[in-house]
């Protein structure tokens, strides 16, 4: 094989090696053990088995996360509501103008280029 796995050339060590795995001489019985095989895995996937000890061995952490999530969002949220009845926000409200808009730019025209030029450059 060659060293990279992303390379998109055809490989062809791997090709040979595949074809001599899956091509036999008897047809049928490969046939028969492929379906045999995944019948096998279709009865596990049934069962329920794996899957609920995968899931049962997640439950645990998944709950503690869960819980610190509701706690911090809890915590953002009593802050907000206190912050709000002093007059004191928790974040800053990105709509609120905290500096003087000139008018140039409140005009119903765009402005020149080179005023609005002057203006950042203090001209």
């Amino acid at each position: 094989m060659k060293g990279s796995p992303f390379d998109h050339r055809q490989d062809r060590e791997l090709g040979d090696a595949l074809r001599s795995a899956l091509s036999g001489r008897d047809e049928a019985a490969f046939v028969e053990s492929v379906v045999a095989s995944a019948a096998l895995l279709q009865d596990r996937v049934d069962d329920g088995g794996e899957w609920l000890e995968i899931l049962g061995a997640w439950a645990r952490p998944g709950l503690a996360a869960a819980a610190i999530g509701m706690a911090a969002a809890a915590t953002l949220w009593i802050i907000g509501a206190r912050g709000t009845a002093d007059g004191a926000t928790l974040l800053a409200d990105p709509l609120q103008a905290s500096v003087e808009i000139p008018a140039e730019f409140l005009a119903a025209q765009p402005p020149d280029l080179n005023e609005v030029l002057a203006l950042e450059l203090g001209n």
